[in-house]
């Protein structure tokens, strides 16, 4: 017994002692600078500063670039991807939960340690997925979640591409301001983090316009007033104009998608500190030739139509200052695929250090959590992946992530 005991107390210091992760490489993001060789202090779940202890373990992943682990503002963990509306209407809440389990496990081994999930049918099962997360019950991202997304009756929230005599209850439908605040109270009593809404038409439902904006400014502002006095920020899918202008004047948090926005609505955004959250290659996606991916042929002819305009007014509100996030809308094309955003945003435009900043320093400022993630600075959470080579010279690197640590536990990869 005693023998037991003293190997449970070795086993035990052992876990505690400092652990020195070490590479060829490490970017600072918040300088751009490469440090040769580079290095990380872990202690616990933190990023620690100082000399390294006598007794600090030591992991080597050779060749390597660490840099922290990636956010994604904007995921679907709950659906499965490539689902039509009426596979999403067949689809049980449990099923979803399932593959929540499964794509949480999937987004973390792309090297995704935090996501803002935005939204799914699953009656609030990404709150049991967060909180089974954050007890270490299964193995996924640090999570917000804003649970089902506010929607008009006829917007994109709403399933009705079907005959008049089918009637799907929905209830995220709010068609006045008294039911928005009722929702947004109701949400937030459900253990939501933010709130989603749609502030106008989308690509996948064919029944609406993306152009056109959804509630009125007395329901906008409604919503936006009664999140933030419930502690939470509002985050507007929106594609037209009118409803980005909407839905900005009103104090959302982000403008996801943003794709038809005017120089004008982009001064406005800025003005007012609201982000930009691209989602650039869930719309080129849909229009990949010989549709593999099996989208309506309507969503197909919206998603033509709109992306040489998108290209224009992402490079227009970048020019004119308004900041950006990393968001990839995954859900609409596979998980694993993450980090597909990446590329297009440096087709796009912006330089490797910018993308990638997208998705660490300025993703953790829109979640509100820079004091947490986004950096390997000593307080953070330990969150850190490598890649082969340099995201500077070539950003599809961080397509293919070698290793994963996260809250200080190695989820993926090991040392050399």
């Amino acid at each position: 017994m005693r023998l037991a005991l003293m190997a449970c107390l070795a086993l035990s210091l052992a876990a505690e002692s400092p652990l020195l992760v070490k590479a060829a490489r490490l970017l600072d993001v918040r300088t751009g600078k490469i440090q040769s060789p580079g290095q990380v202090l872990v202690q616990g779940n933190r990023v620690v500063a100082g000399p390294v202890p006598r007794d600090a373990r030591v992991l080597d992943l050779g060749d390597r670039t660490i840099l922290p682990g990636l956010i994604d503002a904007h995921t679907h963990l709950m659906f499965p991807a490539g689902l039509t509306e009426l596979q999403h209407l067949k689809l049980s809440r449990a099923e979803m939960v399932i593959a929540g389990v499964v794509n949480a496990r999937t987004v973390l081994e792309a090297g995704f340690t935090t996501v803002r999930d935005l939204g799914s049918n699953s009656q609030f099962g990404e709150v049991a997925l967060r909180d089974a997360i954050a007890a270490g019950t299964v193995p996924g991202p640090r999570m917000l979640v804003s649970g089902p997304a506010l929607s008009i009756t006829g917007g994109h929230g709403d399933l009705n591409g079907y005959p008049c005599h089918l009637h799907v209850e929905r209830e995220n439908i709010v068609d006045s301001p008294e039911e928005a605040v009722a929702r947004v109270r109701e949400w937030k009593k459900r253990g939501v983090d933010l709130i989603k809404i749609h502030a106008t038409g989308g690509v996948l439902s064919n029944h609406d316009d993306p152009a056109a904006a959804s509630f009125s400014p007395e329901e906008f502002k409604a919503i936006v007033e009664e999140a933030g006095r419930r502690g939470m920020d509002v985050a507007a899918h929106a594609h037209g104009d009118a409803g980005i202008l909407e839905a900005t004047r009103a104090g959302v948090r982000s403008l996801e998608h943003c794709s038809l926005a005017s120089a004008s609505t982009a001064r406005e955004m800025k003005s007012r500190g609201a982000w930009m959250v691209p989602t650039l290659y869930a719309l080129e996606c849909i229009i990949v030739p010989g549709n593999p991916g099996r989208f309506p042929a309507g969503s197909v002819e919206k998603a033509k139509v709109i992306q040489p305009r998108r290209e224009a007014a992402f490079r227009q509100a970048v020019a004119l200052g308004v900041p950006v996030a990393y968001g990839t809308d995954i859900g609409v094309f596979d998980h694993a695929r993450a980090a597909a955003d990446f590329r297009y945003l440096v087709a796009y435009g912006l330089s490797p250090l910018q993308a990638i900043q997208a998705a660490t320093l300025n993703a953790a400022g829109l979640l509100r959590l820079e004091s947490e993630v986004g950096t390997l600075e000593p307080g953070r959470s330990a969150d850190l992946i490598a890649v082969e080579g340099n995201p500077l010279e070539d950003i599809t690197v961080l397509e293919k992530v070698a290793f994963v640590m996260a809250r200080g536990k190695v989820m993926k990869g090991a040392g050399r």
